[in-house]
């Protein structure tokens, strides 16, 4: 329909309806996802707007323009056109204009952690709505203000932030339970999750089982099942095992066939509450369910933690066999030390001779082997990125193709409830896709699409995260970009599911001849010293990948004091 508008206005050559045709057919491809063409043709009615000198409607292309950047992590640029909407705006004293695009740049700011700027923005967008008795908009606001100071205490393990938050949450709560259940909901859950980073569990299962039935009544599957996570969650802090499982079986009943992302994570508290119960058996099997989702979504390797739940059901009879073998070697040793004595009295200079051949060839096939085995490594997860290409391609070419067909017939048809669902199955296999194979690296680029990755993983968890990513996409090849993407997005992954961090700070750096990458956490941090740890918690696949970029790999980690990854690749030429 926007398609046969636009043309009719460009037939009768009326210029103010090109370029609303161009504005709808924009908003158009801003819903659907591609927002690289949204922005192109936002820009084309902004140039006939701006010739038509209708400072309105260029205000409103600057504001879609900064979010339309904003969504593809382009901040700063985002940010500019925000800020020529407001200025026009302000010229014309538009408050509603002014109110939302001040919304706007506070999410910005909170977005990339300049919590004082967007409580600054929040606060002046909160001034002007109250004045212009927006009371959605008004509370919306207000909920943003505290979201600041949760997210500050976050960052600052600040435990005054977080009361400070909390008891804005709770003067705002009782004005959202009439105009918005959904919204009432949210700061339930908000206040029970500050709570629970207080460590005052009776307080956070207070709040969050308030929330939960609000939720379930509204059919919000993906918010009741997160809530029915936090409470799984909270009760495996308290070691309440059995209180724990309830809601995080409740979570995977909620949230299937509606959010794979919760579906997954309640598989994964499932996982740690058989893992603290030292029910293995039932622990493989979550993780198994688990992984099967995280691969979909993340692409991750799952063969490392699967086989160190094997070695735990195990561990007793292994723990008899290492003995024996240790009391075997032993007795070789012995025997070898008698025969090695016979030889030296009866050819020394033989002896020596045949040592030094055999020293010479076991290092040259120790050696071989090594490179056999590095090759191999390398050639799987080759091979394995090629079959997540094949397969996110068909994912987008197929199934996504016939998914979006389907959604144009139904809205042509005003089919609301078969749109709707098309829709979730579309983002659902869009989700999929992107997991398999970031094609925004081809879209954005490698600085941009880490910078995405880094935002999408502090909105599908708990975890605050800031990010400083110099530009490094002229240094990499199209394969070494890949690979280095696919590194700093398991290296986030292991701190997700396994460092109880807090906050995560991203920094990427081009220095002479290196881009240096720092990933730190302020979780549990690990014995780097124990060998053992090289073979778990995804270590393994980033040191093979660290290989692959020919790069050098430091972990300086301490119990109780969070984890640094320290990552060095080396730059020849750009590529």
């Amino acid at each position: 329909m926007v398609n046969i508008g636009l043309e009719k206005a460009q037939k009768l050559k009326d210029k103010n309806q090109i370029a609303c045709g161009y504005f709808y057919q924009a908003r158009y491809y801003e819903k659907l996802g591609p927002y690289k063409e949204s922005i192109r043709i936002y820009k084309k009615a902004l140039t006939i707007f701006r010739a038509l000198d209708d400072t309105a409607q260029v205000s409103r292309c600057y504001y879609k323009l900064g979010f339309n950047h904003f969504k593809i992590a382009e901040y700063d640029i985002g940010l500019n056109y925000y800020f020529k909407s407001l200025k026009i705006d302000e010229e014309r004293n538009y408050k509603p204009g002014i109110a939302l695009t001040l919304e706007r740049i506070g999410k910005l700011y909170l977005n990339t952690g300049y919590f004082y700027k967007a409580r600054e923005s929040f606060e002046r967008s909160l001034a002007m709505f109250i004045e212009l008795k927006d009371d959605y908009r008004t509370i919306m606001n207000e909920q943003c203000v505290a979201v600041t100071y949760q997210k500050e205490a976050m960052k600052f393990q600040n435990d005054s932030l977080f009361n400070k938050a909390i008891d804005l949450y709770k003067v705002i709560l009782p004005k959202t339970s009439k105009i918005s259940p959904e919204m009432y909901a949210s700061l339930l859950q908000n206040i029970g999750s500050s709570y629970r980073f207080l460590n005052q569990y009776e307080n956070s299962l207070e709040y969050l089982k308030k929330s939960l039935p609000v939720q379930v009544e509204l059919g919000l599957h993906k918010d009741s099942s997160h809530t029915c996570n936090d409470i799984a969650e909270t009760y495996l802090d308290m070691n309440q095992l059995a209180e724990a499982k309830t809601y995080a079986l409740k979570a995977i009943d909620l949230a299937k066939g509606f959010d794979l992302h919760q579906e997954r994570y309640a598989y994964y508290v499932l996982y740690l509450i058989d893992e603290k119960a030292q029910n293995y058996p039932s622990a493989l099997a979550n993780y198994k369910k688990y992984q099967i989702l995280e691969d979909s979504i993340f692409s991750l390797n799952k063969t490392n933690k699967i086989n160190d739940l094997r070695i735990k059901y195990e561990s007793e009879k292994q723990r008899l066999t290492i003995e024996n073998q240790k009391s075997n070697i032993a007795l070789l040793d012995a025997e070898n030390n008698v025969k090695t004595q016979w030889l030296i009295f009866g050819g020394l200079g033989l002896l020596s001779i045949f040592l030094l051949i055999t020293i010479s060839k076991s290092k040259n096939t120790a050696k071989k082997e090594k490179k056999q085995q590095e090759k191999f490594a390398q050639d799987l997860m080759q091979s394995q990125e090629k079959e997540r290409t094949r397969i996110a391609k068909e994912l987008h070419d197929s199934v996504g193709q016939k998914l979006t067909l389907i959604k144009r017939k139904s809205q042509n048809t005003d089919q609301i409830e078969l749109t709707n669902l098309t829709n979730d199955a579309l983002e659902e296999v869009r989700s999929i896709s992107r997991g398999l194979y970031p094609a925004l690296l081809k879209e954005l680029g490698l600085s941009r699409s880490i910078k995405q990755l880094v935002d999408e993983y502090d909105e599908q968890t708990k975890l605050f995260f800031t990010v400083d990513i110099d530009s490094i996409d002229a240094y990499f090849t199209e394969s070494a970009g890949l690979n280095f993407y696919r590194l700093i997005q398991e290296c986030l992954t292991n701190i997700v599911k396994h460092a109880k961090a807090k906050s995560v700070a991203v920094t990427i750096k081009k220095e002479k001849e290196s881009i240096i990458t720092l990933i730190a956490d302020n979780g549990k941090g690990f014995n780097v010293e124990d060998s053992k740890k090289q073979n778990t918690l995804g270590l393994k696949t980033i040191f093979e990948r660290i290989k692959i970029l020919e790069g050098q790999l430091s972990i300086d980690s301490k119990l109780n004091f969070g984890t640094n990854f320290i990552l060095t690749i080396p730059v020849k030429n750009e590529s």
